[in-house]
């Protein structure tokens, strides 16, 4: 895919390096955790000084493909809009640079239900200009270009929702009407993808509270509901809970729960080759600090371990000293949520997200999956 230029005010100028390559110095991390763990990789960041929220990845004739997303001009506390992308980025390669593709999403779009499938996105839903979307895209790539086609509409809007591909068609589960509301719901939906499929079907409701941001993930047959903000009507707060879905049997199962809740992970969950799940970033509880004051997130990674059922410590984040709290963006890394993840070149990858209250970050950080869910990991 050819890079092209963007013109617009938000978008930064490639740093120059030598024959156009990000120097192999930047792939060493010298950020260290708060557990005192190093070890993940920096890759280029997105070419966007603030960095997005809620964007979507995947993988499209090999090379790793980003986009939309949302990002504030200022934080909220300093009387900041929030702004929703329909830019693309693409990654040829895990020491290359990103490009901007001149090709753009029919109209902007962020944290949206994403469902990584061979050879193509699927977005559903997500936050628009005028609020939530129930419009149904799949991006897929043609030589050069980055391709859109309309897919059926979901049955309402939906924000804040989690998306993953298993047995050939496109869950949607949770999410909220309105991105300014308090209640998620139960409903999980899907989408047969293949050639002359029907329209959504309704699927086995959540279990016990309604979603949002939760992270999804798939051995391949059955599809995992990891974490994310339960809401009932005993309220709001952030989940522990793990849920497996076997499309076959159609029943939830109750799974152990998290070692501690977090809200947000980057989602899908990449998957190690042994069929671990790697639960990246997200939050534990709610900062009660006004929000310039926000501490950031937890750098604790966690692997799941679907055949004996357990938990495990996963590799630490980096955490970077915070160089500006009245900025919209923050160059990190530190721990994020509201990313996407996927896996790449033998690579766990997040992409961009927020680091603390309305602030984003374009730092992008992988993790080698073979060493991620090592028994002896960090």
């Amino acid at each position: 895919m050819k890079p092209v230029t963007d013109r617009s005010p938000t978008a930064s100028r490639p740093r120059e390096t030598r024959r156009g390559v990000w120097p192999a110095v930047m792939l060493a991390l010298a950020a260290t955790s708060a557990a005192g763990a190093t070890g993940w990789t920096v890759l280029a960041p997105v070419p966007d000084p603030v960095g997005f929220g809620g964007m979507f990845a995947g993988v499209l004739a090999g090379r790793l493909v980003a986009g939309g997303g949302s990002q504030w001009d200022r934080p909220v506390w300093r009387g900041g809009t929030r702004q929703v992308s329909d830019r693309i980025f693409v990654l040829s390669g895990p020491a290359g640079r990103w490009a901007v593709a001149r090709d753009r999403l029919p109209e902007p779009r962020g944290h949206a239900a994403c469902g990584p499938t061979t050879g193509a996105i699927c977005l559903a839903g997500g936050l628009g200009r005028r609020g939530a979307l129930a419009s149904v895209i799949e991006v897929t790539a043609a030589g050069d270009r980055i391709v859109t086609r309309r897919l059926p509409d979901l049955p309402a809007p939906r924000v804040y929702a989690a998306g993953a591909v298993v047995g050939g068609r496109f869950w949607v589960v949770g999410g909220m009407a309105d991105p300014a509301g308090r209640e998620a719901t139960r409903e999980v939906w899907s989408l047969d993808l293949g050639a002359g499929g029907a329209g959504w079907r309704r699927e086995p409701d959540l279990p016990e509270a309604g979603l949002f941001v939760p992270a999804t993930a798939t051995d391949g047959r059955c599809l995992y509901v990891l974490g994310g903000m339960a809401t009932d009507a005993a309220g709001m707060r952030p989940s522990a809970r793990s849920y497996r879905l076997d499309p076959a049997a159609g029943r939830w199962e109750r799974l152990p729960d998290l070692p501690e809740p977090r809200v947000g992970p980057a989602s899908p969950c990449p998957v190690a080759p042994d069929g671990s799940l790697l639960v990246v970033g997200g939050y534990a509880e709610i900062a009660a600090v006004p929000g310039r004051e926000h501490p950031g997130f937890p750098p604790a990674t966690w692997a799941f371990d679907p055949r004996d059922a357990i938990w495990r410590r996963g590799p630490d984040l980096p955490v970077t000293p915070v160089p500006d709290r009245d900025a919209a963006g923050d160059p990190g890394p530190s721990p994020m949520m509201g990313a996407p993840a996927a896996v790449w070149r033998d690579l766990a990858v997040v992409v961009s997200g927020e680091v603390r209250v309305s602030t984003r970050c374009p730092a992008v950080v992988a993790w080698p999956l073979a060493r991620a869910f090592r028994k002896d990991s960090p």
